[in-house]
């Protein structure tokens, strides 16, 4: 694996453990788990279940968002891209 091939394997992982803390949370929903479907509109998730989504991502990766990075949070790519931020 080169260089820049790891970046992307490893963003691939990532999104792999997000979707599946997303399935975990609400195993409900039917739709397709995407980079950019929006939590609340297209995966119908709603504020409270994002809260327990993101504090579970939190657990999962080892480190803590801050506030005005929650607020920020509306879709899957979002929270990639927090993860990201950190590794």
């Amino acid at each position: 694996m080169t260089t820049a091939e790891a970046p992307a394997a490893n963003a691939s992982a990532v999104l792999e453990q997000i979707s599946t803390t997303i399935q975990e949370a609400v195993a409900e929903t039917d739709a397709p788990i995407t980079l950019d479907a929006a939590l609340g509109a297209d995966l119908g998730i709603d504020s409270m279940s994002v809260v327990e989504i993101l504090v579970q991502v939190e657990k999962r990766f080892g480190f803590q968002l801050k506030d005005a990075e929650v607020t920020g949070i509306t879709t899957v790519r979002d929270i990639l891209d927090a993860v990201l931020r950190r590794q």
